[in-house]
């Protein structure tokens, strides 16, 4: 079981990196649109960046268990300083969280 995790943690590793830049270009979007008054689709947005955001903790979480610290490099690998733009799931995971909260609290319809 253990290996299995394992081997699915390294296989969606790849894939972490551009998923937190969609997160980050979702925000942004979101932003223009509650700025445009498109409420909903910025609410959509920004509950999609808060899934992405819990996604990120869930995954650190269980990278924690299996004895990991999974981390996203945002710099190029050839690059001799590896650890300088390298950051951890749970502050791309919180970020996404409460930014994308922050996003639908302020797209609510003005009834509520």
């Amino acid at each position: 079981m253990k290996q299995t995790m394992i081997d699915m943690m390294s296989a969606m590793m790849p894939f972490m990196r551009p998923l937190a830049l969609g997160a980050g270009a979702g925000l942004v979007l979101a932003i223009i649109l509650r700025l445009s008054g498109a409420r909903g689709l910025a609410r959509l947005l920004g509950a999609l960046v808060l899934l992405i955001g819990v996604f990120f903790l869930a995954c650190e979480g269980a990278g924690r268990v299996l004895g990991f610290e999974p981390t996203v490099l945002f710099a190029d690998p050839a690059n001799r300083a590896l650890y300088r733009n390298q950051w951890p799931f749970w502050t791309i995971g919180l970020a996404a969280l409460v930014l994308g909260w922050l996003v639908r609290a302020i797209s609510r319809p003005a009834d509520y």
